[in-house]
């Protein structure tokens, strides 16, 4: 269970019409939890996971909440590679595919010293020839298979390292281009360092990525009072073009299924706020999301359905398609106060937890789901006798 920590701050709630005991509250972060080890980019974004969301533990009145929508990046084009590299008439000296250290495993990779070529003036080079797979693989190196293009597209990194004798490093430098047309083939020439004995040359063909605004943040507020409505409501943050951040929110049971949504409503347009029901154990799940992501998986709902039945073949020499994200980064400030006991209505202001939404919930507290997992079993038994005599006071 991932859980955060929360520390006190000055700030108090105030709302027209609205009295708190205490008139306490709480300042809190909410980082990003649920990304897979090893993954930060759109092809492993935050996920509802069941049963297992970032704690926010409320206390007080009502609770400040600062996130972000970040940013991420995916990778687009991985152009699978030739190389080789020439003496001064062009003559291939050595050639490689896939040997590369770097990259995903199409990228080509040269170590030795048989490429070093001598100018004749007591001076050394280095040239090398890039191109996409499969040309070179004839013996010609033109940027075309069969008279045709070799199709491969997107950016990659040469990383030349010179070695001396003992396998230390003399110098190092990166060359950085791209296949835009699917046809070309580059020659790249360096001037050898007299200490340099041997050459190391990898490509990274997994340098071409692109800016994706995909982030869903997923989070438990925890310490509220059993069966009594709350509402979240944003009340502040801008996005990355400076405008007010555009959110959607969501109201989850714990399976992650999603109860009601709201992308409207909150201090000022287009802030979004939502009113939801705390459980029997005194829980509600919500998620964060751009305004145009109506199921909370960080996709435009306009262009996820198309994206989604794509399918990428490496055979076909092609960039896949770029995830169409929901389009929002930005920060955001949400604001947590209790509304009362519920009874079945909004007395807010008509939106949110009101309506079908909370009659589902309550039909599933009625037949005995007191810890909505949509299950009757044995841990809502023990919700009942841990709570047995509470007459809501």
């Amino acid at each position: 269970m991932n859980k955060k920590t929360i520390g006190m701050a000055a700030i108090f709630c105030a709302s027209a019409g609205m009295a708190f005991a205490s008139g306490s509250s709480l300042y809190v972060t909410f980082e990003t939890g649920q990304v897979p080890t090893g993954a930060d980019d759109c092809d492993a974004p935050d996920y509802c996971v069941p049963f297992d969301w970032t704690e926010i533990f409320i206390e007080g009145d009502c609770t400040y909440i600062n996130g972000d929508l970040e940013k991420r990046e995916m990778l687009h084009c991985e152009p699978d590679t030739y190389m080789v590299c020439f003496d001064k008439l062009n003559n291939i000296l050595d050639a490689d595919d896939n040997s590369s250290e770097k990259g995903n495993g199409w990228a080509s990779g040269i170590w030795g010293s048989d490429c070093f070529v001598d100018n004749g003036d007591g001076t050394r080079s280095l040239r090398i020839g890039v191109t996409g797979r499969p040309d070179g693989l004839d013996g010609v190196f033109n940027g075309l298979f069969q008279n045709g293009p070799h199709g491969q597209l997107g950016e990659f990194d040469v990383c030349v390292v010179f070695l001396d004798a003992g396998g230390a490093t003399v110098s190092t430098e990166v060359y950085t281009d791209e296949f835009i047309i699917g046809a070309e083939a580059f020659h790249i020439n360096y001037e050898v360092p007299a200490a340099a004995s041997q050459v190391h040359i990898d490509i990274d063909n997994q340098v071409d990525a692109v800016e994706v605004r995909c982030d869903v943040d997923y989070m438990k507020l925890t310490n509220l009072v059993p069966l009594c409505d709350y509402c979240i409501e944003q009340i502040g943050g801008l996005n990355c073009e400076c405008r007010p951040t555009d959110t959607k929110l969501g109201w989850f049971d714990k399976s992650c299924t999603l109860i009601l949504f709201e992308g409207t409503g909150g201090a000022i347009e287009p802030y979004a706020k939502l009113c939801a029901v705390a459980d029997a154990n005194g829980e509600i799940n919500i998620a964060v999301s751009g305004e145009y992501d109506c199921n909370f998986n960080g996709l435009h709902d306009d262009l996820e359905d198309a994206y989604l039945g794509s399918h990428y073949d490496r055979a076909l020499i092609e960039c896949p398609d770029v995830k169409p994200g929901h389009g929002e980064a930005g920060c955001y400030t949400l604001k947590v106060y209790v509304t009362g006991a519920h009874n079945g209505s909004n007395d807010d202001n008509g939106a949110g937890a009101g309506g079908e939404a909370v009659t589902a919930l309550e039909q599933a507290l009625s037949v005995g789901d007191l810890n909505q997992d949509r299950t009757v079993d044995t841990a809502d038994l023990g919700v009942l006798l841990g709570n047995f005599g509470w007459n809501g006071n």
